[in-house]
Order: C-alpha cells, then structure tokens, then sequence
C-alpha cells in the first residue's frame, strides 16, 4: 500500500506531493488512524482552531473508489474548535474518490489566505482561485456559481456557507449540495481559512491486486445486498427506520430530551411518513443500497420543493426534539441549515435548549424580541433563528459557540439540560434507555457522538442488559475498535449491516485490492494504536477524565415515561463504566494513555513527515 498526500500552504500559495511512509500506512491503515497520526504529528500543542496555524485533512482509505460497497466516503479531520480537542467528521460525495482518481490519497490544507479563495484540482493542474464573488452566498448558490464557472462536469465539490465564513463552532462542510461533513466545527476551521470551496476531479482509477478476484468476490456480495431484509429497509425508507426503533424503545429524544418518546410523529416522521412523501432514491457510487431518500415537501414559505433527505438524526432533533410533527418543516429546517452551512443535529440541540430555557422563563431579560419566538409549539419562529446564529445576530452570536457556551452565558443551572459532552451535542438516541450509549458519548473524543458505537443494537435489539453498568467498557471498547477499523478505510457504517459485510470481507476487498494482508491480532493492534493515539493528542490539548461526563439530565434526572421510565445512569454508575474503560484500554484512573501502553503501540515515534 502507498500513500500520496496533497500539501496546500493557502499562506505561500504553494503545494506539493508528500509520500508517506509505507510503515506509517501499515500501523494505521488511512482515514480516522492516518488522520489521528498526523494530526498529533503535524500539529503544534495548544494551537488555536481558528488560527492559520490549525490544518486540515481530506482523507480517504485504501478501497476507496474501488467500487467496494460503502467505500466511496471521506473523512474531514482537525483541531475542534467545539472540544479544543481532535475531530472528525464523515461525508459522501466526489471528494474522496476524486481525489483517488486524480492520484493523491488525501489533502492537507495550511495556512489562511489573504482573502476568499476556493481550491482547484484537475488531476495535476492544482489551482487557487479567488472566491471573493461568492463569498457571502449559500452554500448552494456558491456551488452552483463556481459549477458554473468551472464549465465541466464530473467535479466533486465541498462548499461552506455563511456559518463557516462567520466561525459558528457547529458549521458543516457541503458535499455535492446533499450530503455533509458535519460534527465538530469543522466548517469554521475551513472559513477561518478563508477558503470557501474546494473542487476536485480525476481521470485516472485504482489499482487493483486480483481483478478477476475482486469482480468474483464483489458479485457475491452484491447477489447477498438484495436478499437481505435491513437492505430492502434502508432502500424503502432510509435512515427514518431508525426513528420507527428510537421511538418504540423510547429514547427518541423529545423536548429537549426530556422524556423518549413522541406519539404526535407516528406516521409523519417515521418511516410511513418518509414512504408517503418519497419521489425516488439515491445511492453513492458503486453502493447497492440506495439509502437517500428524494422526498417532496410543501410549506408556506418555500412553496413545493425535493430535497434528499432529511436523515433520521435531523428528523429527530428537528423534529421530535421541538416537539415538531412536521416532515415538511422538518425537510425546510434542513435546507436552511444546509445552504447556510450548519449542522443539523447541533442546530436542532440548541433550539431545543432555547425553547426549554424560554419554557422556564430563563431569557426574559434579554431584550431581543426574536428569542420569544423560539418555543416548542412554534417550529416556524424557530427557523428564523437560524439565521440568527448563523450570521451571528445578537443572542445568535451566543448560540453560535454551541449549547454549552450558550448555557453558560444564560447561567440559573441551564447547563443541567445542555444537551452535550465535550461541548458537542448529543445526536439522536437518549442514553437512559441504553447506559453503554451514555458511556460511548462520554468517552468519544469528539463529543457526544453516534458513529463511534451504536450500543443501541446490543442493548435495545440484542441481549444485552440496558440499565447495567458492569461489561459496558469492555462491550465499547469493542465496538469502538471496529470502528477504528472500518473509519480507517472510510467505509459506511450501512453497508456493514445493510449489504452485509464483516470485517473479514472487508480484510478480502483489501487484500484483492492492495495485495495486502491483516492478521486479527494486527487488527486489534491497529484499533487500540488508533484511539491511543487520539487519546493521546486529546490529552496534550488538556482533555481529561474531567470531560468524559454527561449531563445532569442523564445522570439524575428519571426518565418520565416510556419502556425507559425511572431509569437514569447516576454518576457511580458513570464512574464504574469509566473506570472499566479505561483499565481494559491500558489508560490510567484518570483516562491518561500509560507509558507502557504509548510504548507498546509506538505512537510517540515521530518522523512521519
């Protein structure tokens, strides 16, 4: 396996190829693991992640553009101006495997440009153009202005919008209009660059080991994608199915995660209220589950429209999490959020936040009449806030730090209900109906996040006990090192259980493709070097055990109603998970990575550029 990385300096204006070393892609694959690695090596300790000195990568893994299912994905990682700590956050569309074909394995960007610019690849033509004309817009008017301009097809492109230009902490990164790199601020880090987009576009293709043995392995999998029943699920309705589940075992979070479940969405933002409005489907490239769903909306101020999407997360945390029973408000929340650049889930957290905090009588005294208009039986007063945030208009500029500094600033205990860990807010699953789910969002490095374990298939469809505490941190240690795994190629979590694919086969697409193989204890090996590493860097940005906690909400308040009712995770109950985590991962009492365990994984070694 090799690796071509693309340096961008926007400060000098210069690029050039950096070859990794062979070594470096053996110990951490690409994607999340590569990604991890660089970043601790690259970075200097205590940079600000909205100085010129932040960077930032584009990176893919060693399958990806090979047409393997879920492999058409990228990964964005930097420093987090959310945590102050390591982030990153997926996304489909072009990028990834554009930049395959156009023959870099991944894009590196330093610096700040002088004034708006947007990247330009075309295989080995590497251009910095000016953005100042579309710097302002949407992101979809830019993309289509610099489309446009471009007058050629095949472009995959990545575009922020207003929030990213005005550095809101929860700004996303546009992919191809639909799909976004969301969690973490990652869109801030780009518009503190000054860079509004990045285009890319390759002609060339991958390598492969055993042709004729990757075609032979590739049909199977395909032939076994239309029998399985979580494919012809996920191709009906999409991710709304997982709305169909939350909402049945209750933790589905509703009113600002007060309680877990919300009777007024059932037909509207399940999966018969996505199958009702649906006009087709959409999948990545070369994937045999088309998952997005193209639904047509209608409302009063955006008249008739289609959109791809929303994904279940928006419409939980838009939806429910307002006590909003609108698919087609939800579907405009998201457009606005989308064009302005904003992550949904974020998004959706805070105006919940806003509306219990408005509930409680907590913002009377701030004399802007917009604010009381945010309130859970008004999602319309609601959308106009966005705007708010993302131009940082009066107590908008609050929110656009994030739930966290924004209960902080509004005091009276709100922080108690600030839906968030590591200030990133929770996704759409409320842990007191699975305490490992709780234990995943404390100890993610991002934040509260959904994509490092999804406890919710062992502990609400499996055997698993959900109200214990003993067993948790080993069962997500577990679940995060096959992430780690599946994250370091850059796969989709859907494929894995929607085509399906194990790990072995996708060690069989690796080896068909690179000639390169993995033992199970060289995976293991890999997982754990990969979250040691994260851990580690997280810690020299001066993270700790201190921030791996929850809410007062989930640890001491019962949940109301519901399969989950009474229940709450308790800080011992925390605390024991924790420290279970910690021992079996070969960190110390206070979540610090040993010296024993840094040695055994190599990841204090330096020189890998």
């Amino acid at each position: 396996m090799h690796y071509k990385l693309l340096e961008i300096n926007l400060s000098t204006k210069k690029n050039h190829i950096i070859k990794l070393p062979q070594e470096i892609i053996k110990d951490y694959i690409g994607g999340r693991g590569l990604g991890a690695k660089l970043l601790l090596e690259v970075l200097a300790p205590g940079v600000d992640p909205l100085s010129p000195e932040n960077v930032m990568f584009w990176l893919t893994g060693p399958l990806t553009g090979s047409l393997a299912p879920g492999l058409t994905k990228h990964v964005v990682i930097t420093k987090s101006p959310t945590s102050g700590g390591y982030v990153d956050s997926y996304s489909s569309g072009g990028i990834g495997y554009n930049l395959v074909y156009a023959g870099y394995n991944g894009l590196m960007v330093k610096g700040r440009s002088d004034e708006p610019v947007y990247i330009y690849i075309n295989d080995d033509k590497i251009e910095i153009r000016s953005a100042v004309h579309v710097w302002g817009k949407g992101a979809y008017k830019a993309a289509q202005i610099l489309t446009n301009e471009i007058k050629e097809e095949g472009f995959g492109h990545a575009v922020i919008g207003q929030a990213g230009e005005n550095k809101v902490y929860f700004a996303c990164i546009n992919n191809d209009f639909y799909r976004q790199a969301a969690r973490g601020g990652i869109g801030a880090v780009m518009g503190s660059k000054n860079l509004k987009a990045i285009f890319v576009k390759g002609s060339g293709g991958v390598e492969c080991n055993n042709i004729n043995g990757f075609l032979d392995f590739h049909k199977k999998k395909l032939k076994e994608a239309r029998k399985n029943p979580a494919a012809e699920g996920h191709k009906r309705a999409g991710t709304s199915v997982t709305f169909d589940l939350t909402n049945a075992s209750g933790m589905l979070p509703t009113h600002n995660f007060r309680t877990g479940c919300f009777k007024k969405g059932e037909g509207k933002l399940d999966s018969t209220g996505y199958v009702l409005k649906s006009k087709g489907s959409l999948a990545c490239l070369g994937c045999p589950v088309p998952c997005g769903k193209v639904l047509q909306c209608e409302t009063s101020t955006r008249g008739k429209f289609r959109l791809e999407g929303p994904e279940y997360e928006t419409a939980s945390l838009l939806g429910s999490n307002l006590e909003n029973s609108s698919l087609d408000l939800v579907a405009e929340a998201n457009m606005i959020c989308d064009d302005l650049g904003m992550d949904t889930i974020s998004a959706g957290n805070i105006l919940g936040f806003i509306m219990e905090a408005n509930e409680r009588g907590l913002l009377k005294s701030i004399e802007y009449k917009q604010i009381e208009e945010v309130r859970f039986d008004n999602p319309e007063g609601a959308m106009h806030f966005l705007y708010d945030i993302a131009l940082r208009k009066d107590i908008g500029d609050w929110a656009a730090n994030g739930v966290r500094f924004l209960a902080e600033k509004i005091g009276n205990h709100s922080i108690d209900f600030a839906m968030q860990t590591k200030g990133l807010e929770f996704p759409g699953y409320d842990p007191r109906r699975a305490f490992g789910a709780g234990l995943a969002y404390a100890v993610a490095p991002r934040g509260a996040c959904h994509r490092r374990a999804w406890p919710p298939a062992m502990e609400v469809c499996g055997d698993v006990p959900p109200y214990t505490f003993k067993g948790k941190g080993k069962m997500i240690k577990e679940e995060f090192d096959e992430r780690n795994i599946t994250h370091s190629l850059v796969a989709c979590d859907f494929c894995t259980f929607a085509v399906p694919i194990s790990m072995q086969e996708y060690m069989r697409y690796l080896e068909l493709v690179t000639g390169y193989k993995y033992t199970e204890l060289e995976l293991e090996e890999i997982a754990q070097r990969i979250e040691t590493t994260i851990r580690y860097f997280n810690k020299r940005e001066g993270l700790s055990r201190k921030d791996d906690t929850l809410p007062k909400r989930v640890l001491f308040e019962p949940m109301p109603d519901g399969p989950a009712k009474g229940r709450f995770i308790t800080q011992e109950g925390l605390d024991k998970m924790l420290d279970e985590y910690y021992e079996v991962r070969g960190w110390d009492k206070n979540g610090i990575p040993t010296e024993a365990t840094l040695s055994k994984y190599g990841i204090k070694k330096e020189g890998i550029l």
